[in-house]
């Protein structure tokens, strides 16, 4: 979607916000939530007993570039006065594996375009082949989360 269009659309859900919502008890006017990475690539780890180790980083093929656009339709949106930001947070999304395939298995059903490069690969099945106990894959996802109010 063009940026544009990402902005026009803002622009109707603005109109539709504004006008209320049954499960809005404390006002009269909806929110619009914006959940989205940040635009960098998440890092891997694995886990051995306590201590981890960063394999590499998940890679995606947009190169984060949809996010930008979000991001930016977002700001011109509040620039133009339909929306205003009422609360912005930074969190973080963990992901765990018990091993590399069920990692990959977790991208093919969750993410778009992404994937595990070879040299990657092999760090983390070296470092899973150790004589640790406890093992596991530790995928964490920076995500912004934002609450915009409509401008009335």
């Amino acid at each position: 979607m063009a940026p544009e269009s990402m902005v026009h659309a803002l622009k109707q859900i603005q109109g539709l916000l504004k006008g209320g919502n049954a499960c809005t008890e404390q006002s009269r006017s909806g929110r619009l939530l914006d959940i989205h990475p940040i635009g960098e690539p998440a890092p891997i780890y694995v886990r051995l007993d306590d201590e981890r180790h960063l394999a590499g980083w998940i890679q995606e093929g947009s190169d984060y570039e949809k996010y930008a656009q979000a991001s930016a339709a977002l700001d011109e949106a509040v620039r133009r006065g339909w929306f205003r930001l009422a609360e912005r947070k930074l969190i973080t999304f963990a992901t765990y594996a018990p091993d590399l395939e069920a990692l990959r298995h977790h991208l093919r059903q969750n993410w778009q375009d992404a994937w595990i490069e070879d040299l990657v690969a092999m760090q983390i099945e070296n470092r899973l082949s150790s004589l640790a106990r406890e093992k596991e894959i530790i995928v964490e996802e920076q995500i912004w989360l934002g609450c915009y109010k409509p401008i009335v």
